[in-house]
């Protein structure tokens, strides 16, 4: 698969602010208006760049691109976004991670147990901060500093994909396929969405649809457990 780091020629830790200034730089470089203007590789750069610049987007390509590297995949690497963080960081990175401003749930656990649970919107992300100021810091003090605890996020395209899912499940087609491509709409490299439309398609008797789905699955996740649900289904689907 591509890598969009190397497309935009720089390092997979990048900021927000690097990834844009090194578009602007290429893309005045590369404009097909330009004298030395290059069509194809500006092309490149801007699908690099859009892919890049979206916070969940990122995440889901990076992910991708990490299993790809190391030749796996799953669909718990995309349904979920786990960090285990010493106690005495505990606030820091839930403030971090609501600063993104894409985040829809949040669940901290110590030692297996879930202690809190949120859900919110992301419009309300910003005013419930100072709420967790007080939980954070009981916590702290009740389990020690040293403790490790567990915080598992939740954004909204993971949100979409667990309505997707039920909505399949039920027999809801129709709606859970509006809602698979609203999902690859808005992160084309959630990997889960794109084999399950796959899977919706070939239910529907719609294999050439189907075959198509499976093949774009196969060309950036071709290992692995999701890998393997495509080939297997390519395979079955073979001159239909």
């Amino acid at each position: 698969m591509d890598n969009f780091y190397n497309i935009l020629n720089i390092p997979e830790d990048s900021g927000n602010q690097d990834i844009k200034d090194a578009f602007r730089k290429l893309a005045k470089q590369y404009h097909p208006d330009m004298a030395r203007g290059d069509s194809e590789k500006f092309r490149q750069i801007s699908h690099a760049y859009k892919v890049l610049s979206d916070s969940e987007s990122r995440n889901d390509y990076d992910k991708t691109l990490s299993n790809f590297q190391r030749k796996t995949s799953a669909f718990g690497d995309y349904t979920k976004s786990t960090y285990t963080v010493q106690g005495k960081h505990l606030k820091a990175l839930v403030k971090e991670v609501i600063s993104q401003g894409d985040a829809t749930g949040l669940t901290i656990r110590y030692k297996g147990k879930e202690l809190f649970s949120l859900s919110f919107p992301t419009a309300a992300v910003v005013i419930l901060i100072g709420l967790l100021k007080a939980p954070i810091a009981f916590l702290l003090f009740q389990a020690g500093l040293v403790a490790f605890f567990e915080i598992e996020v939740t954004n909204q395209v993971i949100s979409l994909f667990n309505e997707a899912v039920e909505c399949h499940n039920t027999g809801r087609i129709t709606e859970a396929e509006r809602l698979y491509k609203n999902i690859l709409r808005k992160s084309e490299y959630f990997m889960p969405a794109r084999v399950s439309l796959g899977l919706l398609y070939r239910q529907r008797g719609e294999n050439r649809k189907a075959v198509q789905c499976f093949r774009q699955v196969l060309e950036t996740a071709p290992f692995g457990e999701i890998g393997e649900i495509a080939r297997r289904n390519l395979s079955e689907l073979r001159g239909f």
